[in-house]
């Protein structure tokens, strides 16, 4: 993916809906007009991988742009602490901020109460031994016993007399720590493992599955008139045979119909899973189910490629009774009431 600074402002957003997720991307995308959307559709496929680091930093620029533009409402501390002057006198006040400012710490640490303790000592023993302590303040005993164990034993004893006597270390402080350990963790395991991959195309399909469905008609016209390529390639995500897990029970029952085969039924669900079996066998009558298991075996083994022929002449029906609108085709099974 091209550097940040080096992006078009088209690619910015596309990349930035792909890091806030398809559901409040979807929510962005209805309040743009048809040629902004088909754009932003069309960079979202280009997408092939989005790093943590590269999500954080898009959004962090997104934020900066906003507190900059013309009119911004500005807040923080030194405003809520003026309103909450204004509304409870100086002293509730200060109770009321200390009690925010506390809550933000602990929430500051959750990140790291599942890591595992071997982790966490890479992450703090090349820090300050002052910092290290104000760490362990807000860290579970287990934890600070194993990471205490971890570290050298002249670094650990001079802790534990840090830790002895210590106060409470000021929020300020502990805030920048939390900042500065969670940074190099997400370092750490971007290091240690390759740039989280972002498959563009299926980022498109969630986007459009959270659509209005009108909107999600008009822009699958667009990339099947523009984007023939594309437009495949999400109908080949879309349509496969463990789609019909996520048909209602009539619209399973109008694909049984339109198959009108039980032979390829049965073959088709040789090998299936459970979930599969299930969704066939309960839309049709008991005498039909029951007769469709005996088929499956009768036949006895079957060759993959027979098994993958079946099914693929089930998908193209999937296919056409999505097209001519007697079935939707899902992605998920989210939506789905019955």
């Amino acid at each position: 993916m091209k550097p940040i600074e080096e992006m078009t402002g088209i690619e910015k957003a596309a990349t930035f809906l792909v890091a806030i997720g398809a559901e409040v991307a979807s929510r962005v995308l209805a309040h743009l007009d048809e040629k902004t959307v088909f754009k932003i559709a069309q960079e979202i496929v280009k997408i092939e991988d989005l790093s943590v680091t590269q999500k954080e930093d898009l959004i962090g620029e997104f934020l900066i742009d906003l507190k900059k533009s013309k009119g911004a409402v500005y807040g923080g501390e030194n405003v809520a602490k003026g309103m909450l002057i204004a509304a409870f006198g100086e002293e509730k006040a200060e109770n009321i901020l200390s009690n925010i400012t506390h809550i933000d710490v602990e929430k500051g640490f959750t990140f790291l109460k599942n890591i595992d303790p071997d982790i966490l000592t890479s992450l703090l023993e090349n820090e300050h031994p002052q910092t290290i302590t104000a760490a362990l303040y807000y860290l579970s005993p287990v934890q600070n016993a194993k990471i205490l164990k971890n570290l050298p034993t002249f670094l650990s004893k001079d802790i534990i007399k840090r830790m002895a006597r210590l106060e409470k270390p000021s929020p300020g402080a502990v805030l920048e720590i939390v900042r500065v350990l969670r940074n190099k963790y997400e370092k750490l395991r971007t290091s240690a493992i390759k740039a989280e991959k972002t498959d563009g195309i299926s980022t498109l399909i969630d986007i459009m599955s959270q659509m209005d469905p009108e909107q999600e008609r008009k822009l699958k016209e667009y990339l099947y008139l523009k984007l023939p390529a594309i437009s495949d390639k999400i109908r080949e995500k879309l349509f496969t045979f463990e789609a019909v897990l996520n048909l209602t029970h009539r619209e399973v029952q109008i694909l049984i119909d339109e198959i009108n085969d039980d032979y390829v039924i049965a073959k088709s669900l040789k090998g299936a899973g459970d979930a599969l079996r299930f969704k066939f066998l309960r839309n049709m009558s008991q005498n039909r189910a029951t007769s469709i298991l005996n088929e499956m075996d009768n036949i006895g083994p079957v060759r993959l490629s027979e098994i993958n022929e079946a099914r693929n002449s089930i998908v193209q029906i999937l296919r056409f009774l999505n097209d001519n609108g007697s079935i939707i085709v899902r992605k998920d099974q989210e939506s789905l009431v019955e």
